[in-house]
Order: structure tokens, then C-alpha cells, then sequence
């Protein structure tokens, strides 16, 4: 779905700098990531289209300056532009390490991949929207499942074996469990693989994409301004005259059993004690 954390965490500690210039261009790095992710999912996303029906709106959301909206509508181009405030987030980064802002090639270069890997991320959602499942198989399905079961109503029925005189007179207790939990669980997966035919839609079991473009947002201001180069005062820690760190547990959950997790392997015994023992045998 597209987390940015990442992005922000690298961007605010690679790219060095208190002055205002410094700070705005981290401010704007991690914006314009977040406003590429808007440009998409207001493509492939009913309530985010809803929210942000025109560039006007981005611009009132805050995820966007009224000067980048000049910028990105003079673009001349017939196809998406999602990836233009990627391409600025690059042209900056590399700004920064032309400022000496970022001090190794190397951190500049990481910046860069994880700009790929997000914008390959947003390229993913595209393709999925793009390429949908056709119409005619949900429905195919459907007719398929709802066809045998209407056939099943008459072929699974008690047929009595030979025609006796007062045959009429028997109850047929016969029921056709099988044929009831293949109903069940045919018809109880379609009706799930339906829902899962559009996230993107509006329903209760849909992605919550709005919610994300906002902790996106501002998540990543916060990483890459109010929070870098912020720590707690190191101090010693709880077990730092212990020597071993004991585990705590509430006294509700004392009692519980904590498995300990280990390599399958780990009790196994070797080939030469196997072999040994064969041998004494012998």
C-alpha cells in the first residue's frame, strides 16, 4: 500500500543541515512522496477521488503548493503524473549532496533506491487497477455454482430402488448433507472472492485509503523535521548491574507457560552416535 516511513527516517538522517533551507528541503522531500501517492490512489480509489475531485483540492489539503500545481498542470503529457514529484524528490536529493548536506555518495544513493522501490509500489497498484478481473468470470462463477446446485435439487433426491406396494405409505428421511456443506462453502467463497474483487472500493472491508494519505503525511513531516536528531538521555538501563536480563510478567500472567522457540535440529543427536549404537547392537 505504500508506508513512507522508511523514505522519512532515511531522508531526515542522511540529509544534515538545522538552517531553514535544510529543513525545507526535507519538508518538501517527504511531501511530494506523499503527494505522488495521492496522484495515484485518487486514480484507482472511489473515496479518495471523492475527496480530491481536482489539483485545487490537493492544494487545500496541504499536500501540494499552489506553485507546484502551476508546475505540474504546464506539463504537457496525455498519461499519468504521478511520477513528477518523484522525479523532483530525486532532483533534490541530489542537490543536497551537491550542498555537501549529504556527505557520502553512498547515502545519497540509498535515498534513491528506496525513491525506486516506492515508486515501483505505486507503478503495482496501477497495474492491478488496470487489469482487473474480467467481468464475465465473477459471473460465469456464479451461474456455474448456482446452475449445479439447481440441478442437484432434483438428482440428489432418495429414489427408492425397486417399486413395492406401500411404498407410498414410508417417510424419506433421506438428507443430502454433502451436497448442503458444498453449498455452504461454494457459495460462502464466491461471495468472499466478490468482495475481494474491488479493496478499493467504499465497504466496511475496504482499504482505508484516506486514512493512510493522512498518517503518511504526517508521519513523515514529523520524521524528517520535528523529530531527527531527537533522543532520549542515555542512562543506564533497568538490568545494567544485573548481568542477565530476567523476564517480567504480570502476576495475572506468571503462571502462563512462554515456549521457547528453537531449531528443529537443535535435540537431534549426531550420525556417529546412530553409528555407535548400531555397532554395540552388532
Amino acid at each position: 500500500m505504500g508506508y513512507v516511513d522508511n523514505l522519512a527516517l532515511l531522508i531526515g538522517n542522511y540529509i544534515r543541515g538545522e538552517d531553514e533551507y535544510a529543513r525545507l528541503m526535507r519538508r518538501a522531500m517527504v511531501r511530494w512522496i506523499c503527494l505522488s501517492q495521492v496522484l495515484v490512489y485518487r486514480d484507482i480509489n472511489i473515496g479518495v477521488r471523492k475527496r480530491f475531485p481536482t489539483l485545487e483540492s490537493i492544494v487545500k489539503a496541504g499536500f501540494m503548493l499552489e506553485n507546484e500545481k502551476r508546475k505540474l498542470e504546464a506539463l504537457k503529457l496525455d498519461y499519468d503524473k504521478y511520477w513528477v514529484p518523484i522525479n523532483w524528490a530525486y532532483t533534490l536529493n541530489f542537490e543536497a549532496r551537491k550542498k555537501e548536506m549529504c556527505t557520502r555518495d553512498v547515502l545519497t544513493n540509498k535515498i534513491n533506491d528506496e525513491l525506486k522501490v516506492f515508486r515501483t509500489s505505486l507503478q503495482t497498484l496501477c497495474n492491478y487497477d488496470w487489469v482487473p478481473l474480467p467481468l464475465a468470470y465473477p459471473q460465469m462463477i456464479s451461474f456455474a455454482i448456482y446452475s449445479y446446485f439447481t440441478f442437484c435439487l432434483f438428482a440428489q433426491q432418495y429414489l427408492a430402488a425397486g417399486r413395492t406396494e406401500g411404498i407410498i405409505d414410508r417417510i424419506d428421511m433421506y438428507v443430502p448433507w454433502i451436497t448442503m456443506l458444498q453449498f455452504i462453502f461454494y457459495v460462502g467463497w464466491t461471495k468472499c472472492a466478490v468482495a475481494l474483487m474491488n479493496p478499493m472500493g467504499e465497504d466496511d472491508d475496504d482499504f482505508e485509503c484516506n486514512y493512510l494519505l493522512d498518517m503518511n503525511l504526517a508521519t513523515a513531516l514529523c520524521i524528517a523535521d520535528v523529530t531527527r536528531n531527537d533522543y532520549a538521555p542515555v542512562k543506564p538501563d533497568k538490568f545494567w548491574l544485573l548481568g542477565e536480563v530476567e523476564a517480567f510478567y504480570p502476576e495475572n500472567t506468571s503462571d502462563s507457560d512462554v515456549g521457547l522457540l528453537h531449531g528443529s535440529a537443535i535435540d537431534a543427536r549426531s550420525a556417529k552416535h546412530f553409528t555407535d549404537s548400531i555397532r554395540k547392537r552388532s
